[in-house]
């Protein structure tokens, strides 16, 4: 290496090498052994109100603090930010607070020499404050399963179906549900459990506990059953009239996930026949209305239509 037109010894390389280090390290100490001021922005949050209070809505993320001391201090805090914290014990309704009255609650690394010389932005802040309330709130489970064909999502059994809400009164009175994350499964055929996210409405100002729940999501297969002798009901009909079907029953097949088409029983069936609003004169036949279970559908009715006999009452009797 040449310097100047003249060559370098490995050694001679060293030795500037050197020099420059321990120059660079003259200058750093001189410099920040210097007394500065600077403006800098740190973390800030409000941890406590008077007993039974809480703030309704969230103080600035940050202020803006005029600072003053050494050089080799006031770098520090670019390494490491300390969070002003401010704690409010007397407070119980809602006002406006001037910062700079405060600052010796403020920590900015005092033993180090630096000293706060003021609030710079926002000097003034303008605190709303509300009655802490905890109340328990209903839990809805958002998802999206498809099941695979010939199998049915028959059920969606959370763990617990109410949540601890918690926060300033006017926000959780306004909550009518805590939802939870989406949950997208398809072409699933046996039941399965998921942990799901609970998300709150307000969530830097309410809390909600658990956060997680458990969700069991029940998968059945869909069956077939057939069930027989269900009497056809005639309702509406006139005082002096005796309506008569012929056949009086039917038999009903059904179709539904296994779990309800195996417990469901012939008296949760019904077959309906509204004279009042169906009936037409010169017509003798008719289809009964199948009446089912939430979840149950019906497959077939055996025989499709009955027929309707008028008989008139003996008011003699």
């Amino acid at each position: 290496m040449k310097l100047l037109g003249k060559d370098l010894k490995h050694s001679d390389y060293r030795a500037l090498l050197g020099s420059f280090f321990l120059a660079l390290l003259l200058w750093a100490a001189v410099t920040t052994n210097k007394v500065y001021t600077i403006r800098v922005n740190l973390p800030f949050e409000i941890t406590r109100l008077a007993e039974g209070y809480v703030l309704s809505e969230q103080p600035p993320r940050t202020i803006s603090l005029k600072l003053r001391g050494k050089g080799r201090a006031l770098l520090a805090l670019y390494f490491y930010k300390p969070i002003i914290r401010l704690e409010l014990p007397s407070v119980d309704h809602s006002m406006e607070i001037d910062l700079n009255e405060y600052q010796n609650q403020f920590y900015v690394g005092q033993e180090l020499g630096i000293t706060i010389e003021g609030v710079l932005e926002p000097k003034k802040l303008a605190l709303k404050v509300d009655r802490y309330r905890e109340v328990f709130k209903p839990v809805q489970i958002k998802y999206r399963i498809k099941p695979m064909p010939g199998y049915s999502l028959t059920g969606v059994e959370p763990e617990t179906d109410s949540v601890m809400v918690m926060g300033p009164a006017n926000l959780v009175n306004e909550i009518e549900k805590i939802e939870s994350e989406t949950i997208t499964v398809e072409n699933v055929r046996y039941p399965f459990s998921e942990r799901l996210h609970l998300f709150s409405p307000y969530p830097e100002i309410v809390e909600i506990a658990p956060r997680q729940i458990s969700v069991k999501f029940v998968i059945e297969q869909i069956v077939e059953r057939q069930l027989y002798n269900i009497p056809i009901q005639i309702i509406g009909a006139p005082k002096d009239i005796e309506p008569l079907p012929i056949p009086p029953v039917v038999s009903v097949r059904v179709k539904g996930s296994e779990g309800r088409i195996k417990d469901i029983e012939p008296g949760q069936i019904t077959a309906i026949f509204n004279y009042d609003e169906d009936y037409r004169i010169g017509r003798n036949h008719y289809v009964p209305k199948i009446e089912l279970p939430e979840g149950v559908s019906v497959v077939q009715v055996s025989p499709k239509s009955f027929r309707l006999m008028l008989k008139k009452k003996d008011h003699n009797q």
